[in-house]
C-alpha cells in the first residue's frame, strides 16, 4: 500500500501527523499549498486504505466540517 501512496498523501499525511490533533481540510490544503478539492479526495483516497480516519463538527453557523487525523496503528 505505501508504494501506492503519492507524494500528496505522503504531505497530507505528515502535515497531519505534525498537527498533533485532527485538522480541517481547508487548514490542510492552507498549509500544504494545495486547492481543497485535491486534498479533499485525496482524503478520502486515504481514508479508504485506512491510513486516515474523519469526523465531522458543526460550526456555530451550522456549517459542517470535516476533521482528518491518522489511524493510530496497534
Amino acid at each position: 500500500m505505501k508504494s501506492e501512496l503519492s507524494p500528496i498523501d505522503n504531505a497530507i499525511v505528515k502535515t497531519i501527523k505534525d498537527a498533533r490533533k485532527p485538522i480541517s481540510t481547508y487548514k490542510l490544503a492552507k498549509e500544504t499549498k494545495l486547492s481543497w478539492s485535491t486534498v479533499n479526495s485525496h482524503c478520502y483516497k486515504l481514508k479508504s486504505f485506512g491510513i486516515l480516519d474523519m469526523m465531522s463538527k458543526r460550526t456555530p453557523f451550522g456549517q459542517k466540517k470535516m476533521l482528518w487525523s491518522v489511524v493510530k496503528r496497534r
